[in-house]
């Protein structure tokens, strides 16, 4: 057996390879008695390590609409994930966890249902780096054909650029924070425990 390090995805596959290969992928017997099946393991596909990458690769070619696009889609997935876990960690039932985060706003997420599960309300400057993040983010998807004069330009493209780099600093700020509130600021020791890479 090599001792090299592992990317986090060969670390799952090769857990879940484990696990299938020395278990019945159907059902396990404990004493008789079934301990779980193939419903009880489910595996979620995470891209919140890949977005930050790909928003950096654009920011380096000056491409900050794209930059925008993949910070957002980010924070998308980092504002459900942490409304999940602690949702769930609240006793609120998955199902009606999952419902909540897919039915509510971005706005009434970052603001109503955070506060309403115990946690510190987020900073108004951290919102609204959110919100103008969003808003970029939505106006590229959502083109409106909005026009500006040619001398606006420059200022908006510098605006667009700002608002890029303010969603990088954004990503780090929002990690720690995710670190206190739900790895009680262990998540290096955790993943490194683990065998993951940070």
């Amino acid at each position: 057996m090599t001792s090299k390090k592992l990317t986090d995805e060969e670390a799952i596959n090769t857990a879940l390879l484990d696990f299938l290969r020395y278990t019945d992928a159907q059902v396990a017997t404990i004493e008789g008695q079934t301990a779980w099946s193939d419903d009880d393991v489910h595996v979620v596909t995470d891209h919140c390590d890949d977005l930050p990458k790909k928003a950096v690769c654009a920011m380096h070619a000056d491409e900050h609409w794209f930059a925008i696009l993949f910070y957002a889609t980010w924070l998308e997935h980092w504002v459900n994930n942490v409304l999940m876990s602690l949702s769930v960690r609240s006793g609120v039932p998955e199902g009606a966890a999952v419902a909540l985060v897919r039915s509510c706003s971005f706005h009434v997420k970052i603001k109503d249902v955070w506060t309403s599960l115990k946690a510190a309300p987020l900073g108004k400057a951290h919102i609204r780096m959110m919100t103008d993040l969003m808003e970029f983010r939505n106006g590229f998807v959502h083109y409106k054909w909005q026009s500006r004069s040619i001398s606006d330009k420059d200022a908006y493209d510098q605006r667009v650029k700002e608002v890029a780099v303010s969603a990088q600093n954004l990503v780090t700020i929002l990690e720690e924070l995710e670190d206190q509130l739900l790895f009680s600021g262990r998540r290096k020791a955790l993943r490194a425990q683990l065998g993951l890479n940070e």
